[in-house]
């Protein structure tokens, strides 16, 4: 397909408001598109052009892009942004205008010194017409790498500005930073699926299922419009790979060891650690370890000492679900920012020394081939016990077994009795954990959901919530007196709503950070500076920041309690359990703090989530 109609198209997207419009008009594009074009066409919708778990990412931000355009115009680009809100709408508007020279710098080499090189071009040699051919060259972007690598970005982008037309360069501009804007969620993806298949969402568990297994909506699409005859037979066939990361399962919240045992008796219980969802898998056949977090995003090269373990295992291929956290000399766990640093992207094997991690596994979801995520908890724990235990002295002290010391078994015991459940609880608590994880006898591992078969219980000692709160930065407010210093003061905090991908404001967190932490929040905040609201942010005139920032830093806070507030929008109109609750307002978070800056995670708290957490404090 040209680019001329997928322009066309996603201009027609950009002016759908309606939720269902937006699905219904991304799937009969779908069905006019080969299966490779609707692959490439599923990424190009999430900024990408590979699925979100591979490594291939174009490193460009605005002010990159602001650099290059201003060498075509003689207004100030900057000040563009301002005016129009988007660099993807900046570039369209220089581009019309634009009357420029003909040779462009296309190929590239590396001289001896290691750095990349340009060769020079006519723009008649270049051919960037079609979606397939527009995804070839977006690739060369992400793969110019090296001294010199952003100059020689900035190159390729400038031959994409001369040879395309306004509205075309306008949304390339964005897929390379990103964010088409479009409001085009996964869900919206998968819903659009589900249309192409069955012309509604009846199909969409289906598609749940093996997006669960197989975390790439773009493939999916190839796979669906290859043989749209046998797709659903296609789809129900696609099981767990290892080296693809699985939809991680997620957890349900309660008040009381009472409440739990209510819906589960004879649970499984498993202490709950503060550090980062490790997925790590092994393919003996490629050679090949991975090790994934909650959000899909490949950790590999920042854990060595784990995968010189899973290696170590003696199978043929595994996929183990974990905890990763630092430990200290005595065995003791180090904090959340402790271990963090351990994602840094450089001096890997400086920080591997300095904070060893171990990777606590609570579950297993493959082994030697076989997916056993449909075997239930109690057998799925028996395959994690053989497969970590060491069982000799002799044993452990054999250099394989050796490596395995950073792969263990998370302590996990089935309760007998409601008594027994709460005594351990506070027995995790006393300790200084956060609280424990419940999970229902008999269950399966169903990736990507979120229900009572896995439940979180937690104490939280600062305050009087059931839980602390993960919330996204939707703005800031400039700091005043000593806070100006900071750059920043309070930040505008949201949560999120998947079905209809819409952020709304449930407080402000103004307290909680160092004089240390500041520059560092400061820093991520400017990088997700956006000069307008965007569409799918509700709030409230009266909360209005100076600064908006786009939805990709999510904090974790602690606050005093939820409330009813007539200024935030959260779950406003959404009657909750609680007496005399007053859904004309909204959801807020009373004197919140930040616990944890930028968690690793794509998104916040549900509204749905919000309502639970306010019934369980307040509920009748």
């Amino acid at each position: 397909m040209k680019l001329t109609e997928l322009s066309a198209f996603l201009n027609k997207l950009e002016t759908t408001s309606s939720r269902n419009d937006l699905t219904t008009l991304t799937a009969d594009f779908l069905t006019q598109l080969s299966p490779k074009e609707a692959r490439f066409f599923i990424y190009f919708l999430q900024g990408r052009v590979a699925p979100k778990f591979e490594p291939i990412e174009f490193n460009f931000s605005d002010k990159m892009i602001i650099r290059k355009l201003q060498e075509f115009t003689s207004e100030d680009v900057k000040s563009m942004l301002g005016k129009l809100g988007d660099m993807g709408n900046v570039a369209a508007e220089i581009r019309e205008t634009f009357k420029g020279d003909v040779m462009l710098s296309l190929s590239k080499h590396d001289n001896q010194n290691g750095e990349t090189h340009l060769d020079k071009l006519d723009v008649t040699d270049i051919k960037v017409e079609t979606i397939e051919e527009l995804h070839s060259f977006l690739i060369k972007i992400t793969q110019t790498s090296g001294k010199g690598s952003q100059d020689a970005k900035l190159k390729l982008y400038e031959n994409l500005f001369r040879i395309l037309e306004p509205q075309e360069i306008k949304f390339t501009t964005r897929i390379i930073l990103g964010d088409l804007r479009l409001g085009a969620s996964d869900k919206t993806l998968l819903d659009s699926l589900s249309f192409v298949v069955s012309g509604d969402k009846s199909t969409r568990k289906l598609i749940d299922q093996a997006f669960g297994a197989r975390a790439d909506a773009g493939q999916l699409a190839e796979i669906i419009l290859t043989d749209k005859s046998s797709a659903i037979e296609n789809l129900s066939k696609i099981k767990i790979v290892p080296g693809v990361p699985i939809a991680s399962k997620l957890v349900e919240r309660e008040d009381s060891a009472a409440s739990v045992w209510e819906r589960m008796p004879k649970c499984f219980v498993q202490p709950k650690l503060d550090g980062l969802r490790g997925q790590i898998h092994f393919d003996k056949k490629t050679g090949e370890a991975e090790v994934y977090s909650r959000n899909m995003e490949r950790l590999t090269d920042n854990f060595p000492e784990l995968l010189e373990s899973v290696k170590n295992l003696g199978v043929d291929s595994v996929v183990l679900d974990s905890e990763i956290i630092g430990v200290e000399e005595d065995g003791n766990y180090k904090t959340y920012q402790e271990t963090m640093q351990r994602r840094r992207k450089y001096d890997v094997e400086t920080y591997a020394k300095d904070i060893p991690v171990r990777a606590m596994c609570f579950d297993v979801l493959y082994l030697n081939g076989k997916d056993i995520t449909q075997e239930p908890i109690e057998e799925r724990l028996r395959i994690l016990e053989s497969l970590l235990s060491q069982n000799s002295k002799e044993e452990a002290q054999s250099s394989k077994l050796k490596a395995q010391g950073s792969l263990k078994m998370l302590e996990t015991k089935q309760m007998q009795s409601e008594a027994e459940l709460e005594e351990y609880f506070f027995s995790k608590v006393n300790a200084g954990l956060e609280g424990i994880i419940t999970k229902e006898e008999k269950s399966t591992y169903e990736p990507g959901t979120r229900n009572f078969k896995w439940i979180k219980l937690k104490a939280n000692t600062q305050s009087h919530l059931v839980d602390t709160i993960d919330v996204v930065v939707l703005g800031y407010f400039y700091g005043q007196g000593a806070r100006n210093k900071y750059g920043f003061g309070a930040m505008l905090a949201g949560v999120y709503d998947a079905s209809n991908d819409t952020y709304y404001s449930i407080g402000k967190v103004g307290s909680g950070f160092t004089d240390e932490q500041a520059p560092t929040i400061n820093a991520d905040l400017q990088k997700h500076f956006v000069a307008e609201k965007p569409e799918n942010y509700v709030v409230d005139k009266t909360l209005v920041p100076d600064v908006w920032v786009k939805p990709k830093l999510v904090m974790e806070i602690v606050a005093d309690e939820i409330t009813r507030s007539p200024n935030h929008t959260a779950a406003k109109g959404i009657p909750a359990k609680v007496k005399n609750d007053d859904s004309t307002k909204g959801l807020s978070i009373r004197f919140p703090r930040l616990k944890i800056w930028n968690r690793d995670k794509d998104y916040p708290n549900s509204v749905e989530e919000i309502v639970r957490m306010y019934e369980l404090r307040k509920g009748e």
